[in-house]
Formats: C-alpha cells, structure tokens, sequence
C-alpha cells in the first residue's frame, strides 16, 4: 500500500506504536471512532463523518479486536481519505479503554467521539465550533440528538433539556446527576475543548462511567445544546444499551479484566461522582452545593445500592456452588468478556 495513507493496523505487541508516516498538521478537529464488530453501521457512520461541510478535521479509528469484516472495511476507507488514520489492536481491552484511546491519539484543538452506528447531519462539525470559536465559557457543545432505529427511521423526539448550560457550576452538577428518566447521556458525543477533556480522567472503566465523566467536565464550563437536530443516534437490538442484561454485564462490556468479579456499581457511581468535585476550577462553595446536593440524591437509589449488595451475595454464592462442583469452570467464566459493539 503507497505509504502516507493513514492506515496503521497493529498488533496487541506493538501497543498501538505508530509507524512511520509523513508529518502532518495538526487539524482543529479530531473525531474519535471507537469501534468492535460494526460491520452492519461503520460505512455510514464514516459517510456522515467525511460529508461535513466543515473540512478541517481528523478521523481517528481504534479497532478493539473486531473479529468480522470491520478491518477490511476501515482499511478501504483509509485508503479513500487522507485524513482517516486506523488502528487496531488484536485484543478487546474493553470499551471505555477503546473510547480513551482515540483521545490518546487525537491532535486536535476540539474532540468529538462518534458512535460507530450513529450518524450526524453534514452542518454538525460547523455548528459545534462556530460556539465553541466565539464562546470560551463553552467546553461542550451537541446538537439536539433525535433518535433512529436500526433502519434509519427517525422516531420520537428526544425531551429531555438539562440546564447545563447555567452560569453556575453546581446547578450544571446537580442536573446531570440527577438521574433523569430517559436521560442518555448524548452529550458525550458532542464536540469537547480538548484542554477541558484533558483535565478529566475520560471515561471509567465502570458502568456510567460516561455520566461520570459528563459530570466532572459540568465543573469546569457550560455545555451548549444547537437546537437543530443535527445528530442521529441509533437505537437496535445489537448495541450495548439493549444487549446488557445487567450492571454486571455492562462492567465487562467498559472493561473485559473486570469479568466476573464482584462489583457495587451504584457505590462505584457514587464514588466518582464524589471525586469528581475535587480538582476542579470552582470556589469552595459551589464544592459544598456538590456535594450537598449529591448526599441529597443518594436517598433516591437507595433501592440501588440495596441491589448492589444482594447482587453481590448471590455471585459470592454462585462461586461457592460453582467452585464446589469444578474449580476449573471459575477460571474458565473469569476469561470471558467482551461486548457486543463499543457503544
């Protein structure tokens, strides 16, 4: 292949090391693809991802192990657009490791990560750094998500509006914490200032580990929601939301080294979101209402963190039963994990 194509397929051995390849400048914009297994939606994300009317930008592929035709596919397309650069690993490091990834390799001034089966409207790009451009007290900004199913049918309205977009860091805390009803957390896939992502630890490698991270970024500017539907994210049976049986399985799906170990998701949760206040640019004050605010909200998953424990009981039982019956089946269910796409 001629070189200079941007096509860096790599072996779990090479950790990801670069090869050589002519120097570059920097785009203002780097677009993350974190991908395992898409086959069915990566062409057209990619189209969507290629058509933006705004042109100066990158995108950045990070194969986690796909073991059907994801490589060929990424491979043609480096091929066809300069500004495509894929990598792969041989190994599923787990979801949050492949979405923090294509951070570790971005270059560019803003970051956005796109869901390898979502799409987004040709004006996305455009819209997101015309704010971000004119307004520094910005560090998120997404176009309102409507949803599509797996055939690319628009289907109902998205109604939830947060009020992260308050001057006040506290009331931007307590809105996303919350735990609306329905609430998805689209904004992660909007368009971030890469120095205020930076200052975050990105997405954990624990369920909600996306809320999380939307939560600690709330302390350190607005977010800004463009009020055209510009993004399209996709709801079928094959995506991580649906698949996922339960927070036990969500857990392997953000980090394949953490199956079938005991875990308290809801006590997890809580825990980052605490830490999350510390280490950010806000008064000591606005700390105390964060923290007010969260001890508030503990009272409402209760139930939660009461399922965490029994939940806990019964996989510490199943292992007792499992290990009096074969102590080799333990070892065999602990190397399991995986999921069914990075989403």
């Amino acid at each position: 292949m001629p070189e200079g194509y941007g096509l860096y397929p790599m072996s779990e051995s090479q950790q990801f090391e670069s090869m050589h390849h002519p120097q570059r400048p920097s785009p203002k914009v780097s677009i993350g693809v974190p991908v395992y297994n898409g086959e069915r939606f990566l062409e057209r994300c990619l189209d969507s991802l290629l058509a933006q009317t705004y042109r100066e930008f990158e995108v950045i592929i990070s194969d986690n192990g796909s073991t059907d035709s994801t490589m060929q596919i990424c491979r043609r397309y480096a091929e066809r657009d300069r500004r495509i650069r894929y990598y792969r690993t041989d190994i599923n490091h787990g979801a949050a490791w492949n979405f923090n990834r294509t951070v570790q390799l971005a270059n560019g001034e803003y970051f956005k990560w796109a869901a390898h089966d979502d799409l987004c409207a040709p004006e996305f790009l455009q819209a997101c750094v015309d704010v971000l451009d004119k307004d520094e007290s910005v560090v998120l900004v997404c176009p309102r998500p409507r949803v599509i199913n797996d055939r690319g049918e628009k289907q109902e309205p998205y109604g939830i509006h947060l009020k992260t977009d308050s001057p006040k860091p506290h009331v931007r805390y307590s809105e996303i914490v919350r735990g609306y009803v329905g609430y998805k957390c689209y904004e992660v896939f909007g368009l971030y200032r890469m120095s205020a992502l930076q200052n975050t630890e990105l997405i954990g490698n624990y369920p909600h580990g996306d809320g999380v991270l939307l939560a600690r970024l709330s302390l350190f500017g607005r977010f800004h929601e463009v009020p055209e539907e510009l993004f399209f994210p996709r709801e079928h049976p094959g995506q991580s939301m649906q698949a996922m049986k339960d927070r036990y399985a969500y857990s392997d799906w953000f980090d394949t080294k953490r199956s079938g170990r005991i875990i308290f998701p809801t006590c997890r949760m809580f825990w980052e979101y605490f830490r999350a206040i510390a280490g950010t640019p806000t008064s000591i004050w606005q700390r105390f209402m964060c923290q007010l605010y969260l001890m508030r909200s503990a009272f409402s998953y209760r139930r939660k963190f009461v399922r965490d424990i029994v939940g806990a009981w019964r996989m510490r039982r199943r292992r007792k039963v499992v290990i009096s019956k074969s102590p080799s089946a333990v070892s065999s269910a602990s190397s399991s994990g995986g999921g069914s796409a990075d989403r």
